[in-house]
């Protein structure tokens, strides 16, 4: 006969073999931490906001902008000219949301760069605020303060905010108060409360896709998690689409309503695939910036995939540890979070999940199938999240590794083992070899730490199959408490203090790399990518007839300085098809750069090689640089009255 254990002992069972959830942990975290404001929260807002103050006052003190200028000249054409056009052609690309806050500020305060980097800062600073929010609420202070303080003495994401001005910071504003009223909606129970909730949210997710087109990921996780709701735990599913179905109403509309205008006026200069056609077409090419390439076939599908989560996760170390990370598959740097990460959401979402944990799976799907080369801006908005699921994992690691020494041990030491020998060989060129034959000298160091450290997960799981007394303290008659008790005497006290010296030492050595950024942000420089466009423009404008149509790979850019038309000279490497627009278009003058590490693919420079060989009569050199020239466009009736071979 087998007796029944007692209650207490049961207890203990199901919490040593099932952490708890999330949401539970959400729910009593939310009356713990989210609502009552104590010291380490002002301490936390004092922070962001000085870094926000110097962010302010040392942006770029250039006259104008000699970077990207394409959300500040679509503010001016709003507030100047009442339309929403990019080099005297409508803008159906970015959707229209920054330019209007732009223009709203400009209407004001003008359009510099004091005033366009000014809605930056602002945003930078308040979106930051609403992060540390939002993570409070639902995971409590501590994630909340690293995951904010990390993110506000970050030098890359200042470099990138001073650098141009781009609807980043404000989507990030916008998306987290979002996910913030959503909370509130979900768990109150006034009425009154609730209509002006519902209002907030409806107007958040509306700005939210027409701030940036990826918002789309906050209606897909909206709709995913109602539906999830209604099958799982139909009570509240039912709840929630009451509460919610108008807000997905709002953002919807607002979605489609912006599409249908871009695609009523789209006008394409080129036939290629890709830019600058919907966003679902760029998904569907093979490569981004080399359009040439054409559509992706299904076997391209899973390198890109894997291309970019490992990008992404280099990325998110950088920027977590302000390191340079090398993107090899078995760096820890890329292997751990994204396990960890993985993990996280997963036991997020195993009981039907919260909006955020879905907007965050929406959200990395998209960029899974970016075709485009990595950027930081693709990643800050969701670093947060990242970190949240990131902890997550850890904790839920930390959990089986205590409670299942045996099966951890066996899995860190095939993993280890598996990726020691990986590391080991790519450190010393046998893989680097295979991956890329170019790359087989430079710095090892972090191949190597990756070989000892994946040997260090080896040994330490070989250690842990030897262990079975944890398991017999806890199983024994109140054995779970004592063995808690010791452990969090003598681990936890050391634990948090490792962990607050290593977010101490990030964020001090961060905010030491802003200031002095920001010092030179004072005295700037022209980035190099612009500054040979930058010397063509201008001669263009001393020297050429005003009203001619120009061309050049940077459109925008040359537009802003030349005040000419000017046509995108596209990556395509078929002389007859270039010189075919070229006619087509109009075109009188074409500026040609050479970029040593070119956004397009082919190159403009070599594009025009192969215009040169094939029309060289079609073009007259006017004015040539060190990296720049300017070429006039002969007219099909002066090249038929010139003699043979002169140009």
């Amino acid at each position: 006969m087998t007796l029944a254990r007692p209650t207490s002992e049961v207890q203990n069972s199901r919490s040593v073999a099932i952490p708890p959830s999330p949401r539970a942990t959400a729910d009593h975290n939310s009356h713990d931490h989210g609502v009552r404001f104590s010291v380490a929260d002002a301490a936390v807002y004092l922070f962001v906001i000085l870094m926000g103050a110097f962010q302010l006052a040392h942006y770029p003190h250039f006259p104008d902008f000699f970077n990207d200028v394409t959300y500040p000249d679509l503010a001016r054409s709003i507030l100047q000219h009442g339309s929403y056009q990019m080099r005297l052609m409508p803008e159906t690309t970015f959707p229209p949301g920054f330019p209007l806050i732009l223009a709203a500020v400009g209407s004001f305060a003008g359009l510099g760069p004091a005033a366009m980097f000014s809605v930056v800062a602002v945003s930078t600073t308040l979106g930051i605020l609403a992060v540390y929010e939002f993570l409070r609420r639902i995971e409590g202070r501590g994630i909340a303060a690293v995951s904010s303080l990390i993110l506000a003495s970050s030098p890359a994401m200042f470099s990138f905010n001073t650098a141009i001005v781009y609807p980043e910071m404000t989507y990030i504003l916008v998306s987290f108060l979002a996910l913030l009223l959503a909370v509130a909606i979900d768990r109150t129970s006034r009425r009154r409360y609730l209509i002006g909730l519902v209002t907030l949210l409806s107007l958040a997710l509306a700005s939210a896709v027409l701030i940036r087109s990826v918002g789309v990921a906050l209606l897909a996780a909206l709709f995913t998690w109602i539906a999830v709701s209604l099958v799982f735990v139909p009570d509240a599913g039912r709840r929630r689409l009451l509460r919610f179905i108008v807000p997905l109403a709002v953002g919807a509309v607002a979605q489609l309503s912006w599409s249908m205008w871009a695609g009523h006026h789209k006008i394409l200069e080129w036939q290629l695939p890709g830019y600058p056609r919907s966003y679902f077409s760029q998904v569907s090419v093979k490569d981004g910036n080399h359009p040439e390439l054409g559509v992706a076939h299904l076997g391209d599908i899973p390198i890109r995939v894997a291309r970019n989560e490992a990008r992404r996760a280099a990325g998110l170390s950088q920027l977590l540890t302000l390191r340079y990370i090398t993107a090899f598959w078995s760096s820890p740097a890329i292997i751990c979070p994204l396990v960890l990460i993985a993990i996280g959401l997963v036991f997020s979402l195993r009981a039907g999940g919260a909006l955020h944990d879905w907007y965050y799976l929406w959200y990395e799907i998209i960029f899974m199938l970016w075709p485009w080369n990595y950027a930081d801006r693709f990643l800050i908005p969701v670093v947060p999240l990242a970190c949240l699921y990131l902890w997550r994992g850890i904790k839920v690691v930390a959990s089986a590794s205590a409670f299942h020494p045996k099966r951890a041990g066996a899995v860190f030491t095939g993993i280890g083992a598996v990726l020691c020998i990986a590391s080991a060989a790519y450190a010393f060129g046998i893989a680097r070899i295979a991956v890329n034959p170019e790359r087989v000298r430079g710095d090892h160091l972090q191949e190597i730490a990756a070989t000892l450290f994946w040997a260090a997960v080896a040994a330490s799981g070989c250690a842990m199959l030897r262990i079975d007394s944890v398991r017999r303290v806890l199983r024994s008659p109140g054995g779970f408490g004592r063995f808690g008790r010791a452990v969090a005497v003598r681990t936890v006290p050391a634990t948090r203090l490792v962990t607050i010296l290593a977010v101490a030492a990030i964020v001090v050595s961060g905010t030491i790399q802003v200031l002095a950024r920001g010092r030179d942000n004072l005295h700037p420089r022209i980035a190099a990518t612009y500054l040979p466009m930058l010397r063509g423009a201008e001669w263009i404008r001393t020297n050429e007839p005003s009203g001619s149509v120009l061309m050049a790979s940077e459109p925008e850019f040359v537009f802003h300085f030349a005040h000419d038309p000017v046509v995108w000279f596209p990556p395509i490497s078929s002389a007859s098809i270039l010189m075919d627009g070229i006619r087509a278009h109009h075109v009188d003058v074409v500026l040609v750069t050479h970029q040593p590490h070119s956004y397009w693919l082919p190159p403009e420079d070599v594009c025009f090689q192969a215009l040169l060989q094939s029309y060289g009569r079609s073009f007259r050199l006017r004015d040539q640089g060190a990296d720049y020239w300017v070429y006039d466009v002969v007219p099909p009736t002066v090249i038929e009255t010139q003699p043979p071979g002169s140009q």
